[in-house]
């Protein structure tokens, strides 16, 4: 008897189990995961019908590849791209450890990777569409004027986070720093010949770029980690209290 019993039960699990299977989510809750991909397709889709109908620029300039509609070869710019790829990793890992942080309520490390990933996006913009050679040259100003404009919201973020900044790996950033001052200087004043002058000052900004990279990438890990291991105590803890509860022998133990 006790047998047939539990036959019985299997046997109206499975017919559960088979009709979960056969229950059909409905189109709209399958659809409405893609709504954001929605949004950013016709954002994109906008962008391009207005780049194509402009007339001021040729299109063909604005959708090839820098390097195919010139005619150099594939390689032109190597070094270049690399820093972009650079600049791109540090505004994605600091904002995504501010986001991790403000999650586990630790908000000054998200003002701070905040911060953090506002200032590495100017610089990406500036270095992926050469605003500081740009923009002085149609407005006449000197180009030195955008490095001063870096380095004071740079001073002002250090200045406002610096206690957050201390509790990190802040070398890193010190050696980002020394290496993009010797590359502006270079820039500025010049070393030897020109093609001596190129190589150094490209050589330190992309030195300057990787350990900057490198700060909030290993900023961001040590972040989560601390955040995933308090939570992991916690939930320890939790289990803890709560097994004690369920077992009224272990208080006397």
């Amino acid at each position: 008897m006790r047998n047939s019993g539990v036959k019985k039960i299997s046997s109206t699990a499975d017919h559960q189990y088979v009709a979960d299977r056969r229950a059909r989510t409905p189109v709209a809750d399958q659809l409405r995961p893609l709504i954001p991909l929605g949004v950013v397709w016709l954002v994109a889709l906008v962008m391009l019908l207005a780049l194509v109908s402009q007339n001021v620029i040729p299109y063909r300039e604005l959708l090839l590849d820098p390097s195919y509609a010139s005619g150099v070869p594939w390689y032109t710019g190597l070094v270049s791209n690399l820093g972009i790829l650079a600049w791109t990793t540090a505004t994605v890992a600091a904002a995504s450890g501010a986001w991790v942080a403000w999650l586990g309520g630790r908000k000054g490390a998200a003002a701070m990777l905040r911060g953090g990933a506002v200032l590495s996006l100017l610089l990406l913009l500036d270095d992926l569409f050469q605003f500081h050679s740009v923009i002085p040259n149609r407005l006449g100003v000197p180009k030195a004027s955008f490095y001063v404009m870096y380095l004071v919201l740079t001073w002002w973020w250090v200045v406002s986070e610096r206690s957050e900044l201390r509790r990190t790996n802040n070398k890193m950033l010190i050696a980002a720093g020394a290496a993009f001052a010797a590359s502006i200087m270079v820039d500025q004043v010049g070393v030897g010949s020109k093609d001596v002058s190129l190589v150094l000052e490209d050589a330190a900004k992309f030195l300057g770029v990787l350990a900057w990279a490198m700060y909030f990438v290993t900023t961001a890990r040590d972040i989560t980690r601390s955040i995933v291991t308090e939570l992991r105590l916690k939930a320890a803890r939790a289990e803890s209290e709560a097994s004690s509860l369920r077992n009224p022998a272990e208080w006397h133990a």
